[in-house]
């Protein structure tokens, strides 16, 4: 069994806050939608953790996440990472470098 290093996951529902996951590394406020199962989704909670970025998990396995992923995006693809209202689709060799210009 492969052990998680991430705290929690949530699901982004009216009246529940979100919490931070790791120390602060950007100003703006970064979300990941995840899959447990999604190897490239941890690759980008790896990336995360290594420049300090503080982030929020939703599960896409949950209903509610579901449904705000399709009403918001048109899909539940997996991983994305939203900072400060900018999506980031997937993770690829760019992928670290477009994380910190969009943190400054």
């Amino acid at each position: 069994m492969r052990h998680i290093t991430f705290v929690a996951i949530i699901a982004l529902t009216a009246g529940v806050t979100a919490s931070p996951v790791s120390a602060a590394g950007c100003s703006k406020r970064v979300t990941m939608y995840n899959a447990w199962w999604c190897p490239y989704c941890r690759q980008v909670r790896a990336i995360l953790a290594r420049n300090h970025i503080s982030y929020t998990i939703l599960d896409v396995a949950t209903p509610q996440v579901k449904a705000i992923m399709l009403r918001r995006f048109g899909d539940t693809a997996v991983p994305r990472t939203v900072v400060g209202g900018v999506v980031v689709k997937g993770v690829d060799a760019e992928f670290e470098e477009r994380i910190e210009q969009l943190c400054r």
